[in-house]
């Protein structure tokens, strides 16, 4: 795909905030070289979009989901939810943009294995509150029944993978974010605990008008979403399509 194309992710609309980026360009260094991560000329989600990002291990995929939640700074360009450039805010406001606007499931979970599952449900309300309310403990323990972990079911480093997935969905999901970012969230899971997962991001864009962007090699994920865009060498790398 030339980088003067433009890919459009235009399904449905919602409560989420409409996604542009425009000359975006990641760089890291590697043994004292640098290297372009990422040359996306432009990408639009409208809001409740639910878009797959596909291509081989090391495309970008991660890098892109990472930028999106401003997470990772690019070398240029914009990335605008809602008509607001997110690297324009200084990093305070940027971090409190994220905590009202995204909820992002790492690959690797990122549980603390010592706690029980709700309290690792409840670790993002440390870093915005002094102390954690009946209401929020309760919509905790509220999306841990909807994905069927238990919330006092012992130390999180005793959970299967499944179930600490589902944890680390609850988790993303508990200040009720319009946007929800992916990154491989069914990889190494079984079909069973995969299904759950995929279910639960389809539904959220489906029926709560979030915006859903993943980052998967599963083809069961894949077919849910409503477009994709394949990157390769951190770039798109075929004309937008329509998930399968």
């Amino acid at each position: 795909m030339d980088r003067g194309s433009k890919f459009h992710a235009r399904v449905g609309c919602g409560a989420a905030p409409e996604l542009r980026v425009e000359n975006l360009s990641v760089r890291f260094a590697d043994r004292g070289k640098s290297f372009t991560a990422l040359d996306i000329h432009a990408l639009e989600a409208a809001p409740g979009a639910r878009l797959a990002l596909t291509g081989p291990s090391g495309c970008g995929k991660s890098t892109l989901l990472y930028v999106l939640a401003g997470l990772i700074r690019p070398a240029n360009g914009a990335v605008r939810w809602g008509g607001e450039d997110i690297f324009a805010m200084g990093e305070s406001a940027r971090d409190a943009w994220r905590r009202r606007n995204v909820g992002f499931v790492f690959q690797d979970f990122e549980l603390l294995p010592e706690l029980p599952a709700l309290e690792n449900v409840l670790v993002p309300a440390t870093f915005a509150r002094f102390s954690i309310g009946a209401e929020l403990r309760a919509r905790a323990r509220s999306l841990l029944d909807q994905f069927g972990v238990p919330a006092r079911a012992g130390p999180a480093g005793f959970l299967s993978r499944g179930e600490r997935q589902r944890v680390a969905l609850a988790r993303a999901l508990l200040f009720d974010p319009p946007v929800l970012l992916a990154d491989e969230p069914t990889a190494s899971l079984d079909a069973a605990s995969g299904a759950i997962v995929i279910d639960a991001l389809a539904r959220r864009a489906r029926e709560d008008g979030r915006t859903v962007i993943a980052a998967t090699h599963d083809f069961a994920l894949i077919e849910r979403m409503g477009s994709r865009l394949a990157l390769e060498h951190g770039r798109a790398a075929a004309p937008a399509e329509a998930a399968p």
